[in-house]
C-alpha cells in the first residue's frame, strides 16, 4: 500500500556520496505505443515502471543537450492528497536552430515523458529524474534571450512541468537510446500556412509561397 510508512534513516547502505545537480542532457520519450508498451506506478518506492515497446529493454528517446549546471528538476506540493506538481528546466546556448524547432513540437502536444539523468548507475541501469507521469501530462514552454553582451548567457531555456504525480521525488531505472531523427519525408511541405498577397485585394490563408503570376 502507497500508505504505508517506513523508518528514513541517514546511515547504512544508502548512507554513500549524494551530490546535487543533473547530467547534461534530456531525453523526451514520446508517450506512445511505438514507445511504451506500459507504464505505472511503483507503491513501494518512487519509481515508475515501464516496459519499453519493441523486444529490446531499452526506451527511444529524443536527446536534448543543455549548459552544464543549469539542468534542474523541482516539485512542489498540491493540496493534502493531490500529490505534487514537478518542473524541469534547462538552458540551451548551442544548436538553437534545432531547438526552436523542436520546441514548436513539444509546446503543441503534453504526449511526452521528459527523463533527466542524475549521473548515477545502479546495477538496474543509470537513474533519472522524471517530469511526466502515466497519462502523459507534461508541458513544454521555452523562453528565448539572446543576451546584450557578447559575453552574456544567452539561448533558450525549457520548462517542463507536470501537474501531478504521486511521488515528490519520481525516479526510472534503466537504459534510454537516442531515437533516429524523422525523414523530412514524412512531411508534405515546409512552408506551413501561407499568407499569399494578391494583386488588388487582402492577404489569403493559402497557396503556393513559390509561385509567381
Amino acid at each position: 500500500m502507497a500508505c504505508n510508512l517506513k523508518n528514513v534513516l541517514s546511515s547504512g547502505a544508502q548512507c554513500t556520496e549524494s551530490p546535487a545537480g543533473l547530467s547534461n542532457h534530456v531525453f523526451v520519450v514520446p508517450f506512445d505505443a511505438e514507445h511504451i508498451k506500459k507504464i505505472g506506478i511503483h507503491d513501494g518506492a518512487n519509481e515508475y515502471y515501464i516496459l519499453p515497446a519493441g523486444t529490446g529493454k531499452a526506451l527511444k528517446g529524443f536527446r536534448i543537450d543543455f549548459k552544464s549546471q543549469t539542468g534542474q528538476v523541482t516539485s512542489e506540493p498540491n493540496p493534502s492528497g493531490s500529490g505534487w506538481a514537478h518542473t524541469g528546466t534547462g538552458r540551451v546556448e548551442m544548436n538553437e536552430d534545432e531547438m526552436a524547432y523542436v520546441s514548436r513540437s513539444l509546446h503543441n502536444s503534453d504526449k511526452y515523458l521528459y527523463f533527466f539523468p542524475t549521473g548515477k548507475t545502479t546495477s538496474r541501469g543509470a537513474e533519472y529524474k522524471v517530469v511526466g507521469n502515466q497519462f502523459g501530462e507534461a508541458e513544454w514552454s521555452v523562453s528565448a534571450d539572446s543576451g546584450v553582451a557578447r559575453s552574456d548567457d544567452h539561448g533558450q531555456t525549457f520548462t517542463v512541468t507536470c501537474g501531478f504525480q504521486v511521488y515528490p521525488v519520481m525516479k526510472w531505472f534503466g537504459t534510454i537510446v537516442q531515437e533516429a531523427n524523422p525523414s523530412s519525408s514524412n512531411f508534405l511541405d515546409n512552408h506551413g500556412d501561407d499568407i499569399v498577397f494578391v494583386d488588388g485585394g487582402g492577404p489569403q490563408v493559402g497557396g503556393d509561397s513559390t509561385s509567381s503570376n
